[in-house]
């Protein structure tokens, strides 16, 4: 960072594999505290690493958000909000709302809606005007979205829309993937209780907010939930049954 009001030792990049660059940097004797943005693994691999020098940390990791729609949400604001929560940066965030579970009042209704949001989606260089999902980090990771999708097919679910690289062969050979929703699987298929970081969306019903909390808490991830309602209170209520939450606006 070169700005004159932030001088070079405020902030340094320093390119390289976290598993060299970051290791070294974690161990250093001058690191008085680490934080880290990143995968479950490597955060208890350097919570080990400031256990041992006795300093603190600052941890963000994975996440298998829930997304919850309640009867009296208004469809469209919940169509929209979800579709970014999801499909921004490629599904490739923490917090990314991956689970949907959806009133069964509203349940077909709304996938149909998502479904034609998803399909208008333009995925593409995102540097360049009206795209909408840029690429995966790299083929690897596209590779293991796909894995997880053909996973989701074994285990009985349905794509709804996308689940498969682009057509367009200048899309095919980068590390893209399109929107993809998938129905028809409960809670405890690998892909509604793995991290995907990807743009997978899994849709479930549910019948009542018993049954909706059950679902949202049968996860071993804990880093965020949103909930969609015009009842203020309650979703409050609903949001401290589940924990983390953004109520109306995934984001917010």
């Amino acid at each position: 960072m070169n700005r004159p009001d932030c001088r070079p030792v405020y902030s340094s990049v320093l390119p390289g594999k976290g598993s060299v660059i970051g290791e070294a940097l974690a161990r250093h004797p001058l690191v008085k505290k680490i934080s880290f943005t990143g995968g479950t693994s490597t955060g208890r691999h350097l919570a080990h690493v400031a256990a041992e020098k006795l300093i603190p940390t600052s941890l963000e990791l994975g996440g298998k958000s829930p997304t919850m729609v309640l009867a009296d949400a208004d469809l469209e604001q919940a169509a929209r909000g979800i579709c970014y929560g999801i499909f921004s940066s490629a599904g490739q965030a923490c917090i990314a709302g991956s689970r949907l579970f959806v009133h069964r009042s509203l349940y077909q209704p709304l996938l149909a809606r998502l479904c034609e949001l998803a399909s208008g989606l333009r995925v593409g260089n995102p540097l360049q005007p009206g795209v909408h999902l840029g690429p995966l980090i790299n083929a690897r990771h596209r590779q293991s979205v796909a894995d997880y999708v053909a996973l989701a097919q074994q285990e009985g679910g349905r794509v709804l829309i996308g689940g498969e690289i682009p057509a367009d062969p200048q899309l095919a050979n980068g590390s893209y993937y399109l929107p993809t929703i998938i129905e028809g699987l409960n809670n405890e298929a690998r892909v509604c209780q793995e991290e995907i970081f990807g743009p997978v969306l899994v849709a479930m019903p549910f019948d009542d907010e018993a049954q909706l909390i059950e679902m949202a808490n049968d996860s071993v991830y804990g880093l965020a939930a949103g909930i969609w309602s015009r009842d203020f209170p309650r979703a409050m209520a609903l949001g401290v049954a589940v924990g983390n939450r953004h109520r109306v606006d995934q984001h917010l």
